[in-house]
This record gives structure tokens, C-alpha cells and sequence, in this order.
């Protein structure tokens, strides 16, 4: 049984799909929903001239960044009657989710977030979440216009990921 579900949000727009794929099956199955936004540590590091930036300009660029990670689903969330959780965490993203991974009965993850289209088969964060995640993963993509449903497509990846969890067990 799914009771708790980690959503990771990135604040893309690319990230709607997952974080609407995770309200729906929250709502559905009466499940607890956490989103968590990972700020890579290197964002928050010496500047181009070599001068490190303050302690102060550090935080108030955490801050910005997640609070733009966390507005759609807070957004969202509220729309669709859905309690949510907001957790943030510094590091890795693909890393530090597969961290906290364990706690949670399914991870939902998008592709094609901030890494770009060098990543875009997968995602590099997706695809370490998938490998490496303690529970089931169901990973979404932004269905391009004319091709599918993307409801069709999350509903194939949480079988897959369903599926997976049960045989393990």
C-alpha cells in the first residue's frame, strides 16, 4: 500500500506533470504528500570573479530558489485539497532523494527538468532516483503536443513501478 509519497520539484515547468501525477495519486489513495527540492551546493559557491559570496547572498539565494521550486505544488496542492509537506535539502539531488528515499512508499520524479537537453532521454537526477531509490519509483515526462496522453504514460510508469516493489519484496 502507497501511504506516503516524495515528489521532487525542481520549479520547472517541465516539473508540472510530476507534481500533478503525485496530487492525483495522493488524493486517490489517501496518501501522505512531502515535495522535496534538493539545492545543489555548487549554486551557492564562490562567484565567477573567485570571491566567495556571503553567508547572507548564500541564503537569500536558497531561499528565492526554493521558494520558486515549491510554488506550483503549494499552488497546486491547495487547489486539489491536498496536505503538503515542503522539504528542503542541500547537496546532490539524485543523491540526496535516494537518501531520503526510505521513508516513502513512492517517489514521483519528472524528466527534463533544469539539466537540460543534453540529459533528455532520462534526466540524470531520474535516472539515479530510479537506480538507486529504497522504494517505488514512477517517473513522468512532459508529453509533447500530438503525441499521447500523458495520463497514459503516468499510469504506465507507476504500474512499472508498482510492479517492481511487489517482486522485490
Amino acid at each position: 500500500m502507497i501511504g506516503k509519497i516524495l515528489v521532487a520539484v525542481d520549479g520547472s515547468e517541465n516539473n508540472h506533470g510530476a507534481v500533478d501525477a503525485a496530487l492525483d495519486l495522493a488524493k486517490g489513495l489517501g496518501a501522505e504528500l512531502t515535495a522535496v527540492h534538493v539545492t545543489p551546493q555548487a549554486d551557492a559557491q564562490p562567484n565567477a570573479f573567485g570571491g566567495d559570496t556571503g553567508a547572507k547572498q548564500r541564503a537569500e539565494i536558497v531561499g528565492k530558489e526554493s521558494d520558486e521550486a515549491f510554488r506550483y505544488v503549494n499552488k497546486a496542492s491547495e487547489a486539489a485539497g491536498v496536505q503538503c509537506k515542503c522539504l528542503l535539502l542541500a547537496g546532490n539531488p539524485g543523491t540526496e532523494i535516494v537518501n531520503v528515499s526510505g521513508d516513502y512508499d513512492l517517489v514521483v520524479c519528472g524528466t527534463l527538468g533544469r539539466a537540460g537537453l543534453a540529459k533528455a532521454i532520462i534526466g540524470s537526477v531520474s535516472s539515479e532516483i530510479a537506480k538507486h531509490s529504497k522504494c517505488a519509483v514512477m517517473i513522468t515526462r512532459r508529453c509533447l503536443e500530438g503525441r499521447g496522453d500523458p495520463a497514459l504514460s503516468h499510469t504506465m510508469f507507476y504500474l512499472s513501478a508498482i510492479q517492481s516493489k511487489v517482486r522485490y519484496q
